[in-house]
């Protein structure tokens, strides 16, 4: 069986032609699909290589069973009515000669995709990582803001007729965009190497504040919604209250406006942009060279890095973004943007060990209802029953 998966992410194709991921799609997430379809087509888009970006640094999202399809720029205009038809062309073509579709939202490529879908009688599954209107809403621009209630009516009216929905949150985005079909609340994060000596290595650090004391933040730097300037602002407004401390920031992009922002508030020479490290074992160390995690995001589905984090037994401070609260203590939360509540939070946790211990303690307990023995049951069950309806249709 054949199933073609289609979503708007940016891969970068080498000059060996293989495509390569910043993270979000290893080869080992294709796995997941290749236990219940003999092939995996990926509708995607490409994109060149940021400033300072190598493909040694990426994931190689291709192997066995696995191929790609090249689909054009949709999103926005003039693009959209420019390339809509090609896309469209390139979606059918492909989808003819496979028995199912898997789409992903937010994207436009989804849309076009699950169209063709219904319209050549195809099944098809819908996996709904985020929200659509906070997506738009916080792009950074005047169009996506006025996109977003446009854009959430028809993801809110794709979902609710998808057979299928895979949700990463238990309940956020399943209020906002509700199914009729059948429906399952499980995260698609991916742990690894999760053991109690994790945890005791975590919490023999407390018993001395290293210096400087390292803030660690997982995003992209190619839009803002990770609140990657929350935290500048943050950290600047408290910066002559605290012990001597490092920002750090893991993720791909070009970092040249938030190092203008991190030396408008005057912890440029406290901040450091890690670039981007491959999923899996390097991102691992990276977090246990972290004494506290933050997520200020703007918005999320539910957020893996913060996954990640917890179970690596890392403190860590969040936004009430998405699935965000699902995870962490109310005592951890402020709202997206509120800089002066996020100030407060780091300053009491980097001065308290005790309570840096606590959270520690229960992130990694929490962390435990991610992994991959409670996920890995709960993915199958579903992905089964789509096979079973893929057959009948």
């Amino acid at each position: 069986m054949k199933v073609l998966f289609a979503f708007d992410n940016k891969f970068c194709r080498g000059a060996d032609g293989l495509y390569y991921s910043d993270g979000q799609f290893p080869y080992r997430l294709w796995q997941r699909y290749l236990e219940f379809f003999d092939e995996i087509v990926v509708a995607g888009r490409v994109r060149p290589l940021r400033p300072g970006e190598q493909l040694k640094d990426l994931d190689l999202s291709n192997g066995p069973g696995v191929s790609f399809v090249e689909i054009p720029n949709i999103s926005g205009l003039p693009t959209a009515l420019i390339n809509r038809v090609e896309a469209k062309r390139k979606i059918t073509d492909v989808l003819q000669d496979c028995d199912a579709l898997i789409v992903r939202v937010v994207s436009e490529i989804s849309r076009v995709a699950y169209q063709v879908a219904e319209e050549m009688r195809k099944p098809w599954a819908v996996e709904i990582t985020a929200c659509t209107f906070d997506c738009l809403w916080y792009h950074g621009s005047w169009q996506g803001k006025a996109y977003a209630p446009l854009a959430a009516y028809l993801a809110r009216r794709m979902i609710s007729k998808a057979p299928f929905a895979f949700y990463v949150t238990k309940e956020f985005l399943q209020r906002r965009y509700p199914c009729l079909g059948v429906t399952v609340g499980c995260s698609d994060v991916q742990l690894i190497d999760r053991d109690e000596g994790i945890l005791t290595e975590r919490l023999a650090s407390f018993s001395q504040l290293r210096s400087p004391f390292r803030i660690g933040l997982i995003g992209s730097l190619a839009h803002g919604q990770k609140g990657v300037d929350t935290s500048l602002e943050a950290l600047g407004l408290i910066k002559d209250q605290l012990p001597p401390f490092q920002f750090l920031v893991l993720g791909g992009g070009d970092p040249t406006r938030w190092k203008k922002l991190a030396n408008e508030h005057g912890v440029g020479d406290r901040t450091e942009f890690c670039g981007v490290l491959p999923s899996g074992t390097a991102v691992n160390e990276w977090l246990d060279g972290i004494d506290i995690y933050i997520q200020p995001s703007y918005i999320e589905g539910l957020p893996r890095a913060l996954v990640e984090a917890m179970s690596r037994g890392c403190p860590a401070l969040g936004s009430s973004a998405g699935g965000i609260p699902e995870l962490l203590e109310p005592e951890c939360i402020h709202q997206p943007g509120d800089s002066r509540t996020l100030a407060a939070l780091l300053e009491r946790a980097i001065n308290d060990k005790g309570w840096r211990a606590r959270h520690a303690e229960a992130n990694f307990r929490k962390a435990a209802q991610y992994d991959h023995v409670v996920l890995d049951p709960i993915r199958r069950r579903f992905w089964l029953n789509f096979k079973d309806y893929c057959r009948k249709t």
